[in-house]
């Protein structure tokens, strides 16, 4: 058991602070239970970047969109080869782009819809807005609740594992606004 510093990310807010930690990971520890305690926690408005600060929280998994890898990787003897696939997604407000791991042979799209709620993503970027700026958080691991995901896609550079896959890629649509009202785009 041990004390380790929490940043999660919920539709409407990011939630800082500490959480007393069971497990090996934080992924084990967030698919172990429902709903845990986080102490010490100062939430961010992602509408108006206000902050709201209090002395703990009880949170419920599926209240989370994802959240920032922290704390211990896991016994080093129980890791085993992996493939990596390179995935983009979209989560509530958040994007995300980070490398997800299978065992050697296995169909990353569908081992996602198969693992348990929270996900890890290795070599990550999480881009969200928050008081109307871009954010963008590169980390060693982002857990993301499956649960939650509105769309996922192996990146353009891996999209030749998926043949035959369309692509839904935020960094290829056309996100361009007219604020004139006479333009076409």
């Amino acid at each position: 058991m041990q004390g380790v510093a929490f940043l999660g990310f919920a539709g409407d807010c990011s939630i800082a602070g500490q959480v007393t930690m069971f497990g090996e990971r934080m992924t084990d520890f967030l698919n172990g239970q429902e709903r845990f305690r986080v102490h010490h926690v100062e939430c961010t408005s992602l509408a108006d970047g206000h902050v709201v600060k209090v002395d703990s929280i009880s949170l419920e998994r599926d209240e989370l969109l994802a959240v920032i890898g922290t704390g211990p990787r896991g016994a080093e003897h129980l890791r085993v080869e992996v493939d990596e696939t390179r995935l983009q997604l979209a989560i509530g407000p958040y994007l995300i782009l980070g490398r997800f791991h299978t065992r050697p042979g296995v169909d990353a799209i569908d081992n996602v819809l198969h693992r348990e709620a929270m996900i890890p993503l290795t070599g990550a970027t999480i881009a969200y807005q928050c008081a109307g700026e871009t954010v963008a958080r590169d980390v060693g691991t982002v857990i993301v609740n499956r649960h939650q995901v509105a769309w996922i896609a192996a990146s353009e550079d891996e999209a030749s594992v998926f043949p035959g896959a369309s692509l839904r890629s935020p960094f290829t649509m056309n996100l361009r606004k007219d604020f004139t009202g006479s333009a076409t785009l």
